[in-house]
């Protein structure tokens, strides 16, 4: 048959001595074939090196797996395993009010599903993109295509602060925990609980918010309920510096007795701060311009009071003490 396959390579014109010279390379080349095949399998069995080895590649002293081989997130049922980034927050800190966002990133989820577990009491509050709780304020936010899945908290309250789990629906489940702070900001009006000023001067109330994440979007102050921020025309001023820390200013010049009363500096997103403020004719003591201090005429009618109790006592100590010895009562002499 090999004989029959050689004479094919012949044209009817070629000479025997052309064919022979044909049929001579064909068999070094089949030869030198067999021998190299050989030869290669001799230098992997005393290398050590298995035939189906690829070397891996270094470029720059970074080690790179061949494409065909598989990752560790690659199972053994040929479906790639679900693996969370970590390139997320994990400890979100939200202002009491605010919106709070926890995001999970997660790659080659495949058909699995995503769900947001609250563990105080393990209540399931999103399966996917759909809302599994009454409370509206929790949703689920996922853009088609990409990997984040994002659990929205609208109006952030105290008991929402704590522990909530991202869970991937593989066998076992996979799930990571994020915390939830939910700090309050308060107002703090320093002048006190009450201000007395004489009428005619100037009231200046300072307000200062702490604990605040981000500066708050309005200060208003109130006048017995009453927004007072933008009555200029009645000499009434509102300054505000926001920061850090936020610190507005009421000044209200020409005080008269009808600025008497509750004032509140109530920022966005914050407890808000109270003070009562006295307007005194200008016939009053001085020492009343401030709740702090007592007035004299109070201090002298106290000590009266505290004489006339301690004679009462002695009097009515000598009385009974007179009636144990004589038996009737008698005028201390």
């Amino acid at each position: 048959m090999l004989y029959v396959s050689k004479r094919m390579l012949c044209r009817p014109q070629d000479s025997e001595r052309m064919c022979a010279n044909t049929f001579l390379i064909l068999d070094l080349v089949i030869v030198c074939s067999v021998f190299g095949h050989i030869v290669c399998r001799q230098a992997d069995n005393n290398t050590g090196i298995s035939p189906s080895y690829r070397p891996e590649r270094n470029f720059d002293n970074v080690k790179e797996e061949p494409p065909s081989r598989p990752n560790s997130h690659f199972t053994s049922d040929g479906y790639n395993q679900p693996y969370f980034g970590n390139n997320t927050e994990r400890n979100v800190t939200v202002q009491l009010g605010k919106t709070a966002y926890l995001n999970c990133k997660i790659n080659q989820l495949g058909d699995r599903t995503v769900s947001w577990v609250r563990q105080r009491d393990l209540h399931i509050l999103t399966v996917g993109s759909y809302t599994y709780t009454s409370d509206q304020r929790f949703k689920s936010l996922h853009l088609e295509g990409t990997t984040n899945w994002t659990l929205k908290i609208q109006y952030t309250q105290k008991q929402d602060a704590g522990i909530y789990e991202c869970q991937i629906s593989t066998e076992p489940k996979l799930s990571l925990n994020y915390t939830l702070n939910v700090v309050v900001a308060k107002a703090v009006i320093i002048e006190g609980e009450k201000l007395y000023i004489q009428s005619g001067s100037t009231i200046n109330l300072t307000c200062v918010i702490n604990n605040n994440t981000s500066p708050p979007i309005f200060v208003f102050w109130y006048h017995n309920g009453k927004m007072i921020n933008y009555e200029t025309t009645k000499g009434i001023e509102v300054v505000t510096d926001k920061g850090p820390t936020t610190v507005s200013k009421l000044r209200i010049e020409n005080a008269k007795l009808s600025n008497s009363g509750n004032y509140s500096c109530s920022p966005s997103y914050a407890y808000s701060a109270n003070i009562t403020v006295h307007v005194l004719d200008g016939d009053k003591p001085a020492a009343m311009h401030h709740g702090r201090h007592t007035s004299q005429g109070t201090v002298i009618t106290y000590n009266i009071v505290l004489l006339l109790t301690t004679w009462i006592l002695a009097h009515t100590l000598c009385l009974e003490t007179n009636f144990e010895r004589s038996g009737t009562w008698n005028q201390p002499s």
